[in-house]
């Protein structure tokens, strides 16, 4: 297995044991004289500053964080794959209004969104996540249109556009299968930057204080830094594990050219 390989698979295998794993609802509140315990065999990632397990909440944290940046590269998918499309296929004012519209919407500050976004609908993971397709879609527009672009001078789609084909067709029997690698690899991007991006906006305090992320947990750790160091320890190493996992197996995508 390559390197590209395994990062897949280990990204794909902490996806999985977040879902799986991971406790629904709240998680429980122990006694008290387990709060803040450093980390040992009963609790192997030590107990929070509420007495409750690290590791419990990790769980519940990253299948927060990581179906926000699911979500949020799927929308951009949809969106920019679209966009790239039509944009790529039909030249004059529709490639240059879509790619104008891309180059205003990648522009906008999310985090200035953010706050906006919070401030009249509240900081939920959906509208997060929702914030984060509809500002991230333009990156995978960008490749996809300038892939089009490429593929269009090629023998096999002059031929397809003589035989009569539709621009639907000649997108879903001969663009798209050729887009594979170029979009797999914008998606890892977008994905990269999702997590990161939901880690920064909970660490400030702009999540829903009733789900627990990583970012959410970095920020209370930092709150008791003294105290109990694997608070803060844990969820930034799985912020770096996975922003780093999601950049290698995102270059696979290029060897799918």
């Amino acid at each position: 297995m390559t390197a590209r390989g395994a990062a897949l698979a280990l990204l794909v295998a902490i996806y999985v044991a977040c879902l799986i794993l991971a406790p629904s609802g709240s998680l429980a509140m122990l006694e008290p004289h387990v709060a803040l315990l450093s980390p040992r065999l009963a609790h192997p990632l030590g107990t929070d500053d509420l007495g409750r397990d690290m590791l419990a909440a990790l769980l519940q944290a990253g299948r927060t964080s990581l179906t926000v940046a699911t979500v949020a590269t799927g929308l951009a998918l949809l969106i920019g794959v679209l966009v790239g499309l039509l944009a790529g296929i039909v030249p004059g004012w529709v490639d240059e209004g879509l790619m104008r519209v891309g180059e205003i919407t990648a522009s906008l500050p999310a985090l200035l969104l953010a706050v906006l976004l919070a401030a009249l609908f509240g900081g939920s993971a959906t509208n997060l996540a929702l914030l984060l397709g509809l500002t991230r879609w333009p990156v995978i527009a960008r490749i996809v249109r300038m892939e089009v672009r490429s593929l269009l001078g090629r023998e096999f789609l002059r031929a397809a556009w003589a035989l009569g084909a539709s621009p639907f067709q000649v997108a879903r029997r001969h663009l798209l299968p050729h887009l594979a690698g170029p979009v797999m690899a914008a998606a890892g991007i977008v994905f990269g930057g999702a997590v990161v991006a939901e880690a920064a906006l909970a660490f400030v305090g702009l999540g829903d204080p009733a789900v627990t992320s990583w970012g959410q947990m970095v920020a209370a750790g930092f709150a008791v830094l003294g105290l109990g160091w694997w608070m803060w320890l844990w969820p930034a190493a799985m912020l770096v594990t996975v922003s780093g996992l999601v950049a290698v197996a995102a270059s696979a995508g290029e060897e799918l050219r």
